[in-house]
Formats: structure tokens, C-alpha cells, sequence
């Protein structure tokens, strides 16, 4: 591949890049609704069974049937307590929405804290039903860590690149755990994101981060070049360079780590 070619193909890396974390923000957008929609009913559902028992109470109260009343009065208290429970879940969606992941954040250099950060993007893909019910989370933050610098969108796309890269890596696996652990050294941000997967075969490890390439073929796990569109590894790549950070890989069978190394409180490159 001559200059010309190199170039090339890194402006549409970089393009698609842009794009990925312009899609990032909708999946914000869309996780939130998505997971508005339950509290949203268990409000309904309970409100509609409240107004029900307050009647109950006033049939029982004109009849002077005590035994009643109270069976109606700890049925209101447990009733009550679900549209509490409701309305603390309703306040959390509203943490995330005000949190910094509005599209008006997209163009905004910021501190980004970066247990936060993955929060904010697990948050979001419960509205994924295998990520939700059929993978096991396990979160080892460390508490002290610095903020790193930048825009909000590009890190949030590299973490969620990374966990669905994860997750496909998973889909056959027997055991699906996804563990996601932060640290920091020398005034060095790191994340690891680590999962039970298939692996990938040594003899690709150097081509992992190239655009189109991928070890992925449907859910089996067999390697295949080119048969999904094998971006996700390469835009991160792609993004973490832009704040002199590295991307790192070791895999074998049934473990793979994706570490991410940051310099705290870097500016991202012009």
C-alpha cells in the first residue's frame, strides 16, 4: 500500500470514527427511553392498583369491617412503597440524561471521569437483552482516579466498541463474563476491559487493530477476514492515538484483555 492509499484510508477511518460516535449518542438517547419505559409502568400499574385499594378502604370503612381495612391499609403501604421505588429509579434515568450525554456535549473539550464514563455506558446497553440477562458484570474501579481530558462522545464510543466487541467474542462462549477494571500509575489512566470469549489466534494479533479485519464469523467464533465489517478495534485504535494514549491486546482461548492506557488530564492532540 503506497502513501497515497495510507492516507486515504486513514481520513475514512477517521471519518467513520466521527460517525461512530455521532451513533454512540443516539444509543445514549435510545438506552434511556428504553429503560424509562419500566418505571414508567410499575408508576402506572401501581397508581391504577392505589386508586383501586383507597375504594376498597372506603367500602370497608362504611361497612366497619376492621380485619379488612387493615389488609387494605398494608396492601396502600406496599403499594406506595413500589412508586417510591419508581420514582428513585426515575431520578437515576435523570442523572444519566443530564449527565453530560446530550448531543450539545458532542464538540465540548472536558474533565471526563472515567468510572462514570462506563457507567454511563453499561447504563445504557441494558436496553440489550443479551448484555442484560445473559452476561455476568463485574466492575473493579479504582476510587482515586484522575480525569482524563476530552470529548465525552469519542471516549464513551471507545468503551462501548470495546464491551460489543466483547460481547460477539462471547456469543458461543459457555461462560460469559465481562469484567471492566480501572487504575492508574504515574499519572497514567488504564482500562482493561476483559472477557470470556473465544480469543483470538496468535498468528492475527498484529492485524487486529486494521481496518476491515476482523476473527469474527457468526456466532461460532472461527476466523474470517472481512465476513463482518471489522471496524470497532480499528476506530478505537484510531481515537486513542488522537490523546497519545495506547490500545493493547493479550488473548487466549476463553480470555482476552483490551487495555487502554490515557496520560491524566491530556488534551487531545490538534
Amino acid at each position: 500500500m503506497n502513501r497515497e492509499e495510507m492516507n486515504r484510508e486513514e481520513m475514512l477511518v477517521r471519518r467513520l470514527a466521527d460517525h461512530y460516535c455521532s451513533a454512540y449518542l443516539v444509543a445514549v438517547i435510545e438506552g434511556i427511553i428504553h429503560n424509562l419505559n419500566g418505571p414508567f409502568q410499575i408508576l402506572y400499574i401501581r397508581a391504577e392498583q392505589l386508586a383501586m385499594n383507597t375504594e376498597d378502604l372506603r367500602e370497608a370503612s362504611r361497612n366497619g369491617d376492621s380485619s379488612e381495612m387493615e389488609d387494605i391499609i398494608d396492601r396502600l403501604a406496599e403499594r406506595t412503597r413500589s412508586i417510591l421505588t419508581g420514582l428513585d429509579e426515575l431520578n437515576n434515568q435523570h442523572h444519566h440524561l443530564t449527565s453530560g450525554l446530550i448531543v450539545e456535549q458532542r464538540s465540548v473539550l472536558q474533565p471526563i471521569k472515567v468510572n462514570d464514563l462506563i457507567k454511563d455506558t453499561t447504563f445504557l446497553l441494558n436496553a440489550n437483552m443479551f448484555f442484560k440477562h445473559k452476561v455476568e458484570k463485574t466492575n473493579c474501579f479504582d476510587e482515586d482516579l484522575p480525569t482524563v481530558f476530552g470529548l465525552y462522545a469519542e471516549f464513551g464510543a471507545m468503551i462501548l466498541a470495546l464491551i460489543q466487541n466483547a460481547l460477539e467474542a462471547m456469543a458461543d462462549s459457555e461462560e460469559k463474563r465481562l469484567e471492566i477494571e480501572t487504575s492508574h500509575k504515574d499519572n497514567m489512566v488504564t482500562i482493561k476491559v476483559k472477557d470470556t470469549g473465544c480469543g483470538i489466534p496468535q498468528e492475527y494479533a498484529d492485524e487486529i487493530f486494521n481496518p476491515f479485519f476482523t476473527t469474527k464469523k457468526g456466532a461460532d467464533c472461527e476466523p474470517s477476514l472481512g465476513e463482518n465489517i471489522g471496524l470497532g478495534l480499528s476506530l478505537v485504535n484510531t481515537l486513542i492515538k488522537g490523546y497519545n494514549g495506547t490500545i493493547a491486546c493479550e488473548s487466549a482461548p476463553g480470555a482476552t484483555t483490551f487495555t487502554l492506557n490515557i496520560p491524566a488530564g491530556n488534551r487531545k492532540k490538534d
